[in-house]
């Protein structure tokens, strides 16, 4: 899609890096996964074979993913947002749902514009892809969030950016162990070649975009011990997200949600909760998929 549509895109590889007996016997486990699930362009790695791709890292076992890539994600969004607009969609942005009532086969969404004034949009199919807000439009439908398992806890990542003075140090992504919670605190090449780090994980009950000038320690320390190039004012707070986990802080691992919601009463209303992490990458296999949810309606 990239190529064909001159999307901004670089297949740069991933190397997932272990420094512990721990840490080997995850990514061994990851590895094992990726073969089982079909992932192709995997390669375990030891110690020269790493220095010999990336001599400036520390690292003493590693997973390679030959298929990972960098794309420019708001090229990305400008292209979605201009096929969308070419395929007759109206995107009302700053606008916000108040509410959803179901009457016979169709919806009814009130809805907010950005100047406070309220109109309807009625539908017999409504997609809920909210994001960190979709467990409260599931909820407005009349779904029980808890009972059904869709409650969001977001959790906030942050990034911080990399002294420009390192650029092409790295040429592939660099990757910790992940942890249970996210893929860890990792090095991020951009498209100029420039580097970032992040994001971070960290359960939160107030939604803000700002960057705590006090996690820089965290930063450098979970990242200097495979990237011992750092200095520590080599970082800089530069943005942050807030992704929309199904899992509360200490529970296992939950996958996405797609569902159409027939058997709750609701034929048409089609959820997806919990489109975190690699829901960007993902998100065209998620349209084919929800499409013909809609098409077999």
């Amino acid at each position: 899609m990239c190529k064909k549509y001159n999307i901004p895109h670089k297949k740069t590889g991933k190397l997932i890096v272990a420094n512990t007996k721990g840490e080997r016997e995850n990514v061994e486990s990851l590895y094992q996964q990726g073969k089982e699930n079909g992932v192709s362009g995997l390669e375990l790695l030891s110690e020269p074979q790493i220095k010999n791709l990336e001599p400036n890292i520390q690292a003493n076992f590693a997973l390679l993913s030959c298929e990972t890539g960098i794309i420019d994600t708001h090229q990305l969004m400008k292209f979605y947002e201009t096929q969308s607009e070419s395929n007759d969609v109206i995107i009302a942005y700053q606008s916000e749902v108040a509410g959803i009532q179901k009457n016979g086969d169709f919806f009814t969404l009130d809805i907010f514009d950005s100047n406070g004034e309220l109109f309807q949009i009625v539908s017999s199919i409504v997609i809920n892809s909210a994001g960190i807000f979709a467990d409260k439009i599931a909820s407005m439908a009349g779904i029980d969030i808890d009972k059904a398992g869709y409650r969001i806890h977001p959790c906030k990542g942050e990034y911080f950016s990399i002294s420009n003075r390192h650029s092409g140090t790295i040429e592939h992504l660099i990757y910790p162990t992940p942890s249970d919670i996210n893929l860890g605190i990792h090095a991020t090449l951009r498209l100029d070649g420039t580097l970032t780090l992040g994001p971070s994980a960290f359960y939160v009950n107030d939604i803000n975009y700002d960057v705590d000038v006090a996690h820089q320690e965290e930063f450098f320390n979970s990242t200097k011990r495979f990237l011992p190039f750092l200095d520590y004012d080599d970082l800089s707070p530069e943005m942050s997200g807030i992704r929309a986990k199904l899992q509360a802080k200490g529970e296992p691992f939950r996958d996405f949600i797609i569902q159409e919601e027939s058997e709750k009463g609701l034929i048409g209303l089609i959820n997806l909760i919990g489109i975190e992490s690699p829901g960007l990458t993902s998100a065209p296999a998620i349209a084919e998929y929800v499409e013909e949810i809609v098409n077999n309606l």
